[in-house]
Order: structure tokens, then sequence, then C-alpha cells
């Protein structure tokens, strides 16, 4: 896909942050106590939303690009001012100012793209899955969490393909799957994902779903062996697991 080389599409995919200069505490990886990573990044999407630390504690808000810089008015009345110094496919330099904070933030690119937001696997609808719920679900809860979660994946992969990435991870996001060319497996309990297993309301529940999603993936699908690229075919299978739960 051609991306447009304007500042706003340009800024439109997941920034991992590399480094940072003055940082606040937003601004620091870390794994907790619990051995869950926090890894800190952010997200701008074509219908000009900001999701601020896909992969940690997250916040949502709404940016403006005029030039160089880009105004984000984030929930709960937060305000940030971003000052591009530096903007490729490949990097993202910005000097954020927030409270009378100045930061210097390097992030790397993950290379990927989704035009249409409504299929950008961050924006708050498609990633309400990741949020731990305040009480035991039902079955059928469950299986609209994962649900959701596949769908994300499906997404996700979409966005690897459309932004042209030769490599790519999932560290920091919840996920229990296994990728492979050709093949798809489910982690075993006992690797499971933490992240991911803290998204559901116990460790018992988080099992329970993992249970009900492997019964799922145990199912036969059709894996398209006339298209070349395993990503394209990792994510018609996804939509067939999606159709099933």
């Amino acid at each position: 896909m051609n991306i447009p080389q304007d500042t706003f599409h340009l800024l439109c995919q997941y920034w991992k942050l590399d480094e940072a200069d003055h940082p606040t505490s937003r601004d620091v990886s870390f794994t907790n106590e619990e051995g869950i990573l926090f890894q800190s990044g952010i997200v701008f999407m074509t219908d000009s939303t900001a999701l601020e630390n896909p992969g940690g504690e997250m916040a949502y808000g709404k940016f403006k690009v005029r030039g160089d810089t880009v105004n984000v008015d984030f929930e709960h009345g937060r305000k940030a001012i971003y000052l591009i110094s530096k903007l490729s496919k490949d990097s993202l330099n910005m000097q954020r100012i927030e409270n009378g904070h100045t930061s210097e933030l390097f992030f790397k690119a993950t290379h990927t793209y989704w035009p249409d937001a409504n299929e950008n696997p961050f924006s708050k609808s498609n990633y309400q899955w990741s949020e731990k719920p305040k009480k035991p679900e039902s079955d059928e809860a469950l299986k609209k969490r994962l649900k959701d979660n596949v769908q994300f994946y499906a997404y996700y992969f979409n966005g690897v393909i459309n932004g042209g990435a030769d490599k790519f991870d999932f560290i920091a996001l919840p996920c229990c799957l296994n990728w492979y060319q050709g093949g798809i497996t489910i982690q075993s309990e006992n690797k499971l994902d933490k992240k991911w297993a803290n998204c559901f309301y116990s460790v018992e529940q988080a099992f329970k779903a993992r249970q009900i999603l492997e019964d799922v993936l145990l199912q036969k699908y059709d894996w398209d062996t006339t298209q070349t690229n395993w990503l394209k075919q990792t994510v018609l299978v996804l939509e067939q697991i999606h159709d099933r739960l």
C-alpha cells in the first residue's frame, strides 16, 4: 500500500518508545512484580485518535497536527504539546511539553498502518477486550472477549501487511497464541502469557477462556494454499476462528 507521505499519515502507526531524556513515569518501560511487561509507546490513528501506551497504562485522546506541532487532548483533562524534530517511516523524535515539563522522546516504527480507523486494533472499541472486568464473566461474555481478542490480531496482521513490516513482534501486547507459517497454536497453561491472563477477572477465568479457544482451534480450517503471503493466510484463518467462537 502506498501510504501518503504527509506528516499526518506518516504519524498514523504504532510507535514504540526507544529512549527518553527527562522522562516521566509514563515514559519508562518496566516489568512489574507479577512479571507483566508494561511498554511505553503511542498510536496515532486516521480518525485523529491517539492512544498513549497501548502496551502499558493506556490513555486515549484526540490530536491535531499543525506543521510540526501535534496537540493532544487526552481524556480526563490532560493536554500535551508534541514538537516533531524528526519524522520518517522508521523513526519519530518529539519533544513533549506537558504541565511545564519537557521530555525528549525517541520512537521506533513498527511499520504498521490502518487506513480505516474502525479497523485499527487499538481503537477503544477494538481494544476493549484487554480491560480487566470487575466481576466474573459468563461463558458468553468470555467468548465475546475471545472473539474481540482474535479480531484484534486479525486487524493487527492487516496493519503489518499494509505498513510493509519485514519483522514484527507482540511484546507487551496480551497474546495467548503462537504464530507459524501455515499454523496457529495456543500457549499451554504453564506458559500462558501473564498479560493476557490478566485481561480476565481471575486466573481461573483465564484458563477457562483458554480452553474455550483451544477447543475452537482444534477444528479444521481452510488455509489458502494459493496465497504466498503467510500473514494474509493467517488473517483469513483468524477470521474463520472469530466466526466459530
